[in-house]
């Protein structure tokens, strides 16, 4: 059987990793963000293959959005965040939130942390800590809540979300497209 690239750079198997990630949990936090962008990368990929996608460009890079997508003669910034799970923190009946806040501050050691909204165009809030599933509800960032002065250049931290479409927020990607280029 041949062995995943992991294991040969590694020097180990698949179930030592997995064994590993099991014991951490920031590993567990880190793997589910890294699959809620492959499952969101394997959606855009579909919708590439049946021509509603020109390309991807999918970014793993500090400061940088998750995706890239040509669309309406521009490029899209995609911003992909799993929702928080439902006992991390206090929300309102039916909803969730999303943490928007960078893992690092830059080099300099400054607090730019938080994102500012020309950063991203459409954030991709994948559902999976409340329906254990790989779905996605998409919003253009304009809609999204800024914090109070003098900060308000930087979103707000934490974002509700809905458990299903409601107001801006839509399972279909290309309306989120749409408002973000209005």
């Amino acid at each position: 059987m041949k062995k995943h690239p992991l294991e040969e750079k590694w020097n180990t198997t698949a179930w030592d990793i997995l064994s590993a990630i099991e014991r951490g949990f920031r590993a567990q936090v880190d793997v589910k963000g890294k699959l809620a962008e492959w499952f969101l990368f394997q959606k855009l990929e579909q919708m590439q293959r049946e021509g509603a996608l020109q390309s991807i460009i999918w970014q793993d890079k500090d400061g940088q959005p998750d995706f890239v997508v040509p669309y309406a003669g521009r490029e899209i910034k995609i911003e992909c965040k799993n929702v928080r799970s439902p006992g991390q923190i206090k929300r309102p009946q039916g909803s969730a939130r999303v943490e928007l806040q960078k893992t690092r501050n830059n080099k300099k050691g400054e607090p730019t942390r938080g994102y500012k909204p020309e950063e991203f165009d459409v954030l991709a809030a994948c559902l999976f800590n409340f329906t254990g599933k790989w779905e996605y509800l998409f919003v253009a960032t304009r809609r999204l809540t800024r914090r109070p002065k003098p900060l308000e250049r930087f979103l707000t931290i934490m974002q509700p979300v809905p458990l299903q479409p409601e107001g801006f927020w839509s399972y279909d990607l290309f309306n989120a497209f749409k408002d973000a280029i209005k």
